[in-house]
């Protein structure tokens, strides 16, 4: 499912994007390079900070930001100026709606008035995106349509970030369809339901997607600074001696770490069952889950253990080619590149437009 709010502008096409994943509390970037054997890894590189870089969707400090990218951008040589990032799912609205089968220019031409009726902001005050997913389940004389809006002043704000950055922006995503579509692409689930979470720094979001239909999403407002958060304020240290001890699973917090891991993984099974309760003749076969906070110690088990659903981690480098042996470099950034590195392959999708 290829969603994107900038449809409408004449954006250069290149051969190489950088993925940029701007997070809560760090900057993900990944480029890719692409041949006639498949995507191969040409950067990949991570920023962490203790202060929040976005605030309800909204990048926080357009200058900083800017200044990290180009900083970054300079570290690692990266050449190319074409880039494309992804907003936070909360800070977009997602609506399916069901319409009479329509031709792509019909579609195009009417599509304003769903949106209209179904998202809760002035047309003048959004982007928005749509994608036709089939025919529709409960009335096989319709079709299925996704769409997704996000305001004016948050996309806007992005594009001006990047062009301070000196960098062109071709493509604006969303998270968790990054992660979803990346699903799709690498292991390819048939007829099968699966839960897709990702447990972020302020955010976890959870997608159940059935083959290349999203069935239902969530975001739960609670995410690894929270925990760290707890432990600065339960043990009066630093923000960055908490977050040390977060990721040690220091025996000294381990009630506060038990709390919280129960309490993700609570929300997961809670979601699960949610969905299963209206969707009665279907099952959860898989979770996959990713984000920088989905490491720490134990939770893959105890999400596991609740759900009574295999979980696995998703592993993004199955999209890449690995004859060279590079991506053992990488392998400390599985669980958070997997957004950045779905970015950069999305160059293929611009070049076929």
């Amino acid at each position: 499912m290829a969603l994107e709010f900038l449809k409408k502008f004449d954006f250069k096409k290149s051969k190489e994007l950088i993925g940029i994943d701007i997070g809560a509390t760090s900057i993900k970037v990944c480029v890719l390079k692409n041949s006639k054997d498949g995507f191969t890894i040409d950067c990949i590189d991570q920023k962490s900070y203790s202060e929040s870089l976005l605030s309800d969707g909204y990048i926080i400090d357009n200058s900083f930001i800017a200044n990290e990218l180009k900083e970054i951008i300079t570290r690692n040589n990266i050449k190319t100026k074409e880039a494309a990032c992804a907003l936070s799912s909360y800070a977009v609205i997602s609506k399916k709606v069901a319409m009479p089968f329509l031709k792509e220019e019909e579609l195009e031409n009417s599509i304003s008035v769903e949106v209209e009726s179904v998202i809760p902001f002035p047309l003048k005050d959004i982007y928005y995106s749509y994608y036709v997913i089939g025919v529709a389940e409960e009335k096989q004389d319709m079709m299925d349509v996704q769409i997704v809006a996000a305001k004016k002043e948050i996309v806007d704000g992005y594009i001006k970030v990047f062009t301070d950055a000196d960098l062109h922006l071709n493509l604006v995503d969303v998270d968790i369809f990054c992660l979803t579509n990346l699903i799709e692409t690498i292991y390819a689930p048939k007829d099968i339901a699966i839960v897709v979470a990702d447990i972020g720094a302020s955010v976890t979001n959870i997608a159940i997607i059935k083959g290349e239909r999203i069935e239902f999403t969530r975001e739960i407002l609670v995410g690894g600074q929270y925990l760290t958060n707890q432990i600065e304020k339960a043990l009066q240290i630093t923000y960055k001696e908490a977050e040390e001890k977060k990721i040690s699973g220091n025996g000294e917090i381990s009630h506060l770490y038990e709390d919280f891991i129960y309490n993700i993984s609570s929300e997961i099974s809670k979601t699960i069952n949610f969905y299963t309760s209206t969707k009665t003749r279907e099952r959860i076969d898989k979770i996959y889950i990713t984000g920088g906070t989905a490491m720490l110690k134990g939770l893959k088990e105890t999400i596991q253990e609740n759900a009574q659903i295999d979980v696995d981690f998703i592993d993004p480098f199955l999209l890449v080619n690995d004859d060279s042996g590079k991506i053992e470099n990488y392998r400390n950034f599985r669980e958070s590149i997997a957004v950045a590195l779905y970015l950069s392959s999305r160059a293929v999708d611009i070049l076929v437009q």
